[in-house]
């Protein structure tokens, strides 16, 4: 009976931390992007290679994501399972405007688009899968801005003239 409960808590605990690291589907919802990565990922079958397409196919993947204020947006792709070619990264934003990362290097899988304002976007993968079965899979997160050293430089002069004046304005004992 005791085998059995700790056998019941590790299954338990298995599909909770599984059920966490979900993949998102090729036409599905990221969701809204924070600074904890989302994964996603698309595949070509074999019995589409077989039937409905020998040969090549050229793919463009989409998945929609929001994000709730100013970021960049940065992530990866690469092979899980296969051959796949990437060859670009594209994000449009509801109003259309689009960014596109191209892909032309096998090593550099990576994207960042920065400064995305708050807003609904869609992220499109672009490649080609080779014949077979083939399977790639990513991750997508958003990062806030980090201000510019300028910018820092100024809030930093500000709180010493601020710092300054007060020791001025203290009453002498």
């Amino acid at each position: 009976m005791k085998l059995q409960i700790k056998l019941l808590a590790a299954a338990t605990a298995l599909v909770a931390s599984a059920s966490s690291f979900a993949v998102v589907n090729p036409g599905d919802d990221l969701g809204t992007l924070n600074q904890y990565p989302v994964q996603f990922g698309g595949y070509r079958s074999i019995d589409d290679a077989r039937i409905a397409q020998p040969g090549d196919l050229v793919f463009s993947h989409d998945y929609t994501f929001t994000l709730a204020q100013t970021a960049s947006v940065i992530g990866s792709v690469s092979n899980f399972f296969g051959n796949t070619s990437f060859s670009s990264i594209t994000v449009t934003s509801s109003g259309g405007q689009s960014w596109t990362k191209t892909l032309n290097d096998v090593n550099d899988s990576t994207f960042d688009f920065a400064g995305l304002t708050a807003g609904n976007y869609t992220l499109s993968v672009n490649g080609v899968f080779p014949l077979g079965f083939n399977v790639y899979s990513g991750s997508v997160y958003a990062a806030a801005p980090v201000p510019e050293p300028g910018s820092l430089a100024l809030g930093l002069a500000g709180l010493g003239i601020v710092g300054v004046l007060a020791r001025r304005r203290r009453p002498q004992a």
